[in-house]
């Protein structure tokens, strides 16, 4: 039986397409799970009946939407990958899509997916929940520093250079100092770098309130040091859109609280499997998304039940160049990302950046069949301007070899002597 404040909650989703995640970030373990599975039945029912490639799936797994009824009955589904859903349009209900979006994770290999309205409405309200547990509210000043290109049209918001040049740096610093923002977010290796040219210059950045790193696996010594250049904590944040995974900190500061009303995460040998309970537009039902994830037992003083976890990314290394290190966020973004004319580059499937010593850079990249040259060249054009220095080197191939694991590396660091100097250095 239903209880009254899920009833409560369902019928509000009916009439309004919403739910208010203000409310049920205070419900107990025991409605958050109700909720999901309640979720969860609506959204298998509809892909076997709307979306041809679950269906196919279900069928060859044995499984009906009948089967599933509860979340232990997920482990009766499959699992399904990237590569399944690249591509693919049997995947995909385009009646329902409201937007279009594309990873930007270090997997080296892009995915550009679907979400439909509701499912749209719920990914900014997650983040702004997430966001409000470190201070942050819109409208308050916001300073981001990302890819070269800015990220957000908000207003009282400060979109700083990406590409972290001296020049830049120094134009990024006086940015900050005339806008004075109370936040701010961006990828971790751009904060840790713009933090760590502040210390080296005696550079001070009054009025910080909170630092929120995205993107990219946060580690202690960049933490440290972006606290001490800024003067105020990091709240940590997790997002995959694509599957709905996501989790930020509060200010309790012992883990990440996951999103249950959005998605279910599971965890597999340490592996992250995800079930996006709202995206009809292309459905992601236990999605291997490629992260790591840990459940941690403790409960948080905050009063949230939702679930704490600790989450690592992709396990990627860094090129370095003799002007810095590039960071797997970054690169993808001038990899498979935009080129020049913020055009997306979608002839390139996948892209491994391998440094050698002595400065050379081999760039292994496995090109889909409407891939144009100028795509190429506008990739290797890039590289030389964010690489000076490096011997670039381009290479098309068939496919990008495995690991052992059975994963794909993105970044691959052979110049140990240069590695370990950098890792010293930092």
């Amino acid at each position: 039986m239903i209880s009254r404040k899920i009833k409560t909650l369902l019928d509000n989703i009916k009439s309004r397409h919403i739910i208010d995640l203000n409310e049920t970030q205070w419900w107990t373990l025991e409605q958050l799970l109700e909720f999901q599975e309640i979720r969860l039945q609506k959204i298998i029912k509809y892909s076997y009946n709307h979306i041809p490639g679950y269906r196919k799936k279900f069928k060859q797994a044995g499984v009906s939407p009948k089967q599933i009824r509860s979340l232990d009955d997920l482990l009766k589904l499959p699992i399904i990958s990237r590569e399944e859903l690249q591509n693919n349009p049997n995947f995909v209900n385009s009646k329902l899509i409201s937007g279009t979006l594309y990873t930007g994770g270090s997997t080296g290999s892009s995915l550009q997916y679907f979400e439909s309205k509701y499912s749209g409405i719920i990914r900014l309200n997650t983040h702004l929940r997430g966001w409000s547990w470190n201070g942050y509210q819109p409208g308050k000043r916001l300073a981001v520093i990302a890819s070269a290109q800015g990220v957000t049209g908000e207003r009282n918001t400060l979109n700083l250079h990406g590409d972290l040049t001296t020049e830049n740096l120094q134009k990024d610093v006086e940015a900050l100092k005339k806008f004075k923002p109370q936040h701010l977010r961006g990828y971790v290796g751009s904060i840790y770098i713009l933090a760590k040219y502040c210390l080296d210059n005696d550079i001070v950045i009054e009025g910080i309130e909170s630092i929120n790193p995205i993107s990219e696996n946060l580690y202690d010594f960049q933490k440290k040091t972006m606290e001490e250049a800024f003067n105020c904590p990091v709240f940590e944040e997790y997002c995959c859109n694509d599957g709905g995974a996501c989790a930020w900190e509060c200010d309790a500061h012992v883990g990440l609280h996951y999103c249950m009303e959005r998605a279910i995460i599971e965890e597999d040998n340490g592996e992250m499997i995800v079930t996006d309970l709202w995206n009809m537009a292309m459905p992601f039902i236990r999605y291997i998304n490629g992260d790591s994830v840990k459940f941690l037992e403790n409960k948080c003083s905050c009063g949230r039940e939702l679930p704490l976890i600790k989450v690592k990314g992709r396990d990627n290394d860094v090129i370095i160049t003799k002007n810095g290190a590039l960071g797997a966020t970054f690169l993808m973004y001038h990899g498979i990302g935009y080129d020049q004319e913020s055009v997306f580059r979608s002839g390139i499937r996948t892209i491994q950046y391998i440094q050698k010593p002595d400065y050379i850079l081999e760039v292994n990249i496995v090109k889909n069949s409407w891939c144009t040259d100028e795509e190429l060249l506008s990739l290797k054009e890039k590289l030389s301007e964010i690489a000076p220095g490096m011997k670039l080197y381009i290479n098309i191939v068939n496919e990008i070899p495995k690991t052992k694991k059975g994963k794909r590396a993105f970044i691959i660091n052979e110049d140990q002597e240069l590695l370990e100097k950098w890792k010293i250095e930092n």
